[in-house]
This record gives structure tokens, sequence and C-alpha cells, in this order.
């Protein structure tokens, strides 16, 4: 197990994991609002402040989730290899 691998780098992948996420949901979030569909794929049509309100706290929380599942892969890799001096 690498320990220093995750004591040295779980910052920066949850960093990394949580922009992605952010970039991503922000994204489709845009896509979806700009299709002339009847009813969006993904995200609510955004008509009032709560709708905005509620689509803008699932792109939140979806980026926490991908930062929590990089630090998830990290956790796994320090597993896998080993530290070499």
């Amino acid at each position: 197990m690498n320990i220093k691998l995750l004591k040295d780098n779980w910052r920066k992948y949850y960093k990394r994991g949580f922009l992605t996420g952010i970039m991503v949901l922000s994204f489709m979030c845009f896509v979806d609002q700009t299709l002339t569909l009847q009813s969006p794929l993904v995200f609510i049509k955004i008509i009032s402040l709560n709708i905005l309100l509620y689509n803008l706290s699932v792109i939140f929380f979806g980026a926490v989730f991908c930062g929590i599942l990089s630090l998830t892969i990290l956790f796994i890799m320090s597993l896998v290899t080993t530290y070499k001096n």
C-alpha cells in the first residue's frame, strides 16, 4: 500500500474531480436548456428562481460526488501500488 501517494495527492485529485464535474454538468445543463425540446433530458427547464436553485444544487452535489469518486479511485491506486524509495 502506497500511503505517500494518498497523503500527497488527495487534494489534487479531489479538486480535479470536483472541477471536472462542475464543467461537465454545467455544459450538460446549458445544452439541455438551449435545445428546443418540449421536455429537457436531464435537468428541469428553468422558468423560475426555485428551479434555477434546484438545478444549481444538482450541479453542485453532482460535482461533490465526482470529487469523492476521484478520491475512491486514488485510494484504490494507493492500495495497488507500492512505495519505492
